[in-house]
């Protein structure tokens, strides 16, 4: 199913344009207003905590390595055809969204896509797991979905270590207290299980967005338990043609969220949606989404009904606050 990411750059090109502990330094306001340029920079964390298990020829590891693909909002004209990898990082504090990919995919598959918030003011980490992409050693194992949860959790800890780092091309680039989580796929399973799962729930997410993903089970866990009182927003976007990961697990997802949550249906949409005419929707939809909720930009909630119900091409159901 990943043929199609190949094709993605060029379908987004004319949407994007051209992408471009505690710290001590004192706290400014996020920038709510792109367009910005998008740097690039590649990290590498090793999780010593945890290990990698035996996968087929593969004998595992006693830690976890992840390459995460970091895109930022960065200095420079937003309109540039010029690459921009490394370049240095826009004035401000910008909330983090990590973003977990699909099965036999990679990080960087989605940077087409990514570059998208990226450019609107987001700080965008985007791991590789160890098992579940495309070259894992002894090949992609779907069953290591169950650790990354635990990836998304270091993945977070480690760049807001490099926000503290002299030097790091990071520092003080990140708003500590506004970070979202989102995936597609495989991706958004770990999403929903990093942030609606006892198993692995970081409470660190203010919101996250699942791009076709399902609940499937987790060792020792229970799907939204205690959520009632402090629930944390979700957008789930997914089409009604997908053939991969049925559309009905995000109607049962919506079912038993708590509110608020929101449920864009993409009308005749395959498993990988990011083409025309679903791609500029699910573009803005999740923009707004995390403008509501992670920037808490005023206005975004009402750009979100718009955005994310376009008729003939998308459908939305909203519920943004808990019923009586």
């Amino acid at each position: 199913m990943w043929s199609a990411l190949a094709v993605i750059a060029a379908l987004l090109a004319a949407l994007v344009g051209s992408p471009a502990g505690a710290s001590t330094a004192p706290k400014r306001k996020a920038p709510i207003d792109g367009p910005f340029a998008v740097g690039r920079r590649t990290e590498t964390f090793v999780d010593a905590s945890r290990p990698t298990q035996k996968n087929g020829t593969y004998p595992g590891a006693p830690t976890r390595t992840l390459p995460v693909m970091v895109l930022y909002p960065a200095q420079g004209d937003p309109s540039s055809t010029v690459d921009t990898g490394n370049a240095p990082a826009a004035r401000g504090r910008f909330p983090l969204i990590v973003f977990s990919h699909g099965f036999t995919a990679t990080g960087p598959d989605y940077e087409p896509l990514l570059r998208n918030w990226a450019a609107a003011g987001y700080v965008i980490a985007a791991p590789t797991f160890p098992l579940s992409n495309g070259r894992a050693p002894g090949g992609p194992y779907l069953g290591d979905y169950v650790n990354q949860p635990g990836d998304v959790s270091f993945v977070i800890t480690k760049i807001l270590q490099l926000d503290r780092t002299t030097g790091s091309g990071l520092r003080h680039l990140i708003s500590r207290d506004r970070i979202a989580a989102a995936g597609h796929s495989l991706g958004a399973i770990t999403t929903l299980g990093v942030t609606y799962n006892s198993c692995c729930r970081d409470p660190r997410i203010d919101a996250a967005v699942s791009l076709a993903g399902i609940q499937l089970p987790f060792p020792k866990g229970a799907w939204f338990a205690g959520h009632k009182a402090h629930a944390t927003p979700l957008l789930l976007v997914h089409g009604d043609h997908d053939r991969t990961v049925p559309y009905p697990a995000s109607v049962a997802t919506f079912a038993a969220a708590s509110a608020p949550k929101f449920f864009e249906t993409l009308v005749g949409a395959p498993h990988t949606p990011f083409r025309p005419p679903w791609l500029e929707p699910v573009v803005k939809s999740v923009t707004d989404f995390f403008d509501r909720y992670v920037k808490h930009a005023p206005g975004s909630l009402s750009k979100l009904s718009t955005d994310a119900g376009v008729p003939g091409v998308t459908t939305f159901q909203a519920q943004p606050e808990p019923t009586p």
